[in-house]
């Protein structure tokens, strides 16, 4: 486990169960305290191959080096910070992807996740980033047809790819959820427990720096989260969580 000294106590992460247990009855002055972010993302390509209407990442051909990846997550390690989530763009369009993933793993104790649309996950890939990320996270943000209609690609691609991995790497399913998306969660759930994921992030759309969700779809999504919270392992971003009540993994 990774210890790591937040002002709120000591804060232990297993990168490999997922597990964070805080210890809040420890108080730990301000100078001994760890600098770094508990968790940071990185973009290491802004390459994506396709265009969804609410992604915010810039579409470039820019990418990071696989040096610089590491040596800023060895100084991370170092200053106390517990995972790195490696997204984009499309991460897995990055070349130095599984290099990248086996060295950090290898020289610090970060805990590595990777936020994919799922559809260039392939048996290769696979085998190189087994036992060495703790979670890939793929976005799924609706059943079919409206799956298609806003990725291009189908969604049985994405399904097909995840299950070569046969639970040999964790997975987790992330959602965009906006007005078009909020009334497929019942059928998307079936699928997320189908997968045998490790949970569900569900993000409430963003554009403009405001949510999108109206008052009434707040209360929609609120009360579909209180009805399935014992049947699922569901999480959200901490700013969603001021229009929620529903029980949450945090």
């Amino acid at each position: 486990m990774k210890l790591r000294k937040e002002s709120r106590g000591l804060h232990f992460y297993d990168r490999i169960t997922g597990l964070h247990i805080l210890a809040d009855e420890v108080r730990i002055p301000g100078e001994d305290r760890d600098e770094g972010p508990e968790v940071i993302s990185i973009a290491v390509t802004n390459v994506c191959d396709l265009s969804c209407a609410f992604c915010y990442a810039p579409k470039s051909r820019h990418m990071l080096s696989v040096p610089e990846i590491i040596h800023w997550c060895r100084e991370l390690d170092q200053l106390g910070t517990l995972e790195v989530a490696f997204g984009g763009g499309e991460p897995t369009l990055f070349p130095g992807l599984a290099q990248a993933c086996q060295t950090i793993w290898t020289d610090t104790k970060l805990g590595i996740s990777i936020t994919t649309h799922g559809h260039h996950l392939n048996e290769q890939l696979w085998e190189s980033l087994k036992g060495f990320v703790s979670i890939v996270r793929v976005s799924i943000d609706a059943p079919e047809p409206l799956y298609s209609s806003i990725r291009g690609l189908p969604l049985a691609r994405a399904i097909k790819n995840i299950r070569q991995m046969d639970g040999q790497v964790p997975i987790g399913i992330n959602t965009v959820v906006n007005t078009k998306t909020l009334g497929g969660l019942d059928e998307l759930a079936v699928l997320v427990c189908d997968l045998g994921t490790v949970d569900w992030l569900l993000l409430p759309e963003i554009e403009n720096g405001k949510f999108t969700l109206s008052d009434s779809e707040w209360h929609r999504l609120d009360n579909w989260i209180i009805s399935h919270s014992n049947d699922l392992n569901l999480r959200t971003t901490t700013n969603a969580k001021a229009h929620l009540t529903g029980p949450f993994l945090l």
